[in-house]
């Protein structure tokens, strides 16, 4: 299992102010990592789960969020069709605040920068004019270098620092960033969540995994992600059943025992709760969007 702190080698090598990648996977799939660096990252296609600190949430094509330093971080893909594949493609901006900070600091005042970083320890989806601003301008780097690429840049960080629109993830209260004290034991459990949310999973057993005894764990995943371990496997299960809803003809029973529920019933009420709809109401609500949409797979946010 690798670690949870992440070396990028661009960062490594030389002192840069940004690194841009476009990168294309057969789907998203890392360990719950963090480093000290910023990240601005568009999916331009492809669809699952995103954990950044203690947020949860579905993503899909169009989605924009920037996450600040030493906040962990994943996006996971759910294979919910395998007979259907799609392509996990997203541009990624890589800052290292320091470095822009220092560089920047002799042509202007950096302050509102600096709290914008110190901000985005809480995870920021930007959306509104703010998305329609940035998502052009992170499109036409990845056919760009040098001053063109410079210029780029400088206007992005302009967009985020004059206002940015959008929504935080993580509470003001709750500190997401990383020293390091638990690298390896959080990334064991993310992991193994991911691994093995579809089946029957267990509080102690999962404690005993991450070495932990009982109580210990249960306030230490509290601390982690602001939610008990039962909540926090039902939103990645519910996750996943969204995905079967939309992209398969399987009845709400099927689902239910795929996505890791054991009881139907169960399952009923805890989507109600997180969607504010039943399954079927879901399903339906789905497929109204999906007769509007000419082709491809369906679009509605899960």
């Amino acid at each position: 299992m690798k670690p949870i702190y992440a070396l990028l080698p661009d960062f490594v090598r030389a002192q840069k102010p940004f690194v841009f990648r476009e990168i294309v996977r057969p789907q998203f799939s890392t360990d719950f990592h963090f480093h000290p660096e910023c990240q601005l990252v568009y999916v331009v296609s492809g669809a699952g789960t995103r954990i950044i600190g203690g947020s949860v949430e579905q993503f899909e094509a169009g989605d924009l969020t920037f996450i600040g330093p030493n906040v962990p971080h994943v996006w996971y893909s759910h294979a919910a069709r395998p007979e259907v594949p799609q392509e996990a493609r997203s541009l990624a901006l890589y800052i290292n605040p320091e470095v822009v900070l220092h560089q920047l600091k002799p042509f202007t005042n950096t302050q509102t920068l600096a709290d914008f970083f110190r901000q985005s320890e809480r995870g920021l989806c930007l959306t509104g004019p703010t998305r329609e601003q940035l998502v052009p301008l992170l499109t036409a780097m990845a056919n760009q270098q040098d001053l063109t690429l410079l210029t780029s840049f400088l206007q992005i960080l302009q967009v985020l620092v004059t206002g940015p629109e959008g929504r935080w993830l993580n509470p003001e209260s709750l500190l997401v960033s990383y020293a390091g004290n638990a690298q390896s034991r959080v990334s064991r459990l993310m992991r193994f969540i991911q691994d093995h949310f579809r089946q029957p999973i267990t509080l102690e057993e999962t404690a005993a995994m991450a070495g932990l005894q009982l109580h210990s764990f249960c306030r230490f995943f509290k601390a982690l992600t602001q939610r008990t371990f039962s909540e926090f496997l039902n939103e990645i299960r519910i996750g996943f059943a969204c995905q079967l809803l939309q992209q398969s003809d399987l009845p709400v029973t099927q689902i239910a025992y795929e996505s890791g529920f054991g009881n139907v019933s169960y399952f009923n009420r805890s989507f109600k709760k997180n969607r504010s709809m039943t399954p079927k109401e879901y399903r339906r609500l789905v497929q109204q969007v999906n007769d509007k949409v000419s082709g491809g797979l369906p679009s509605f946010p899960v």
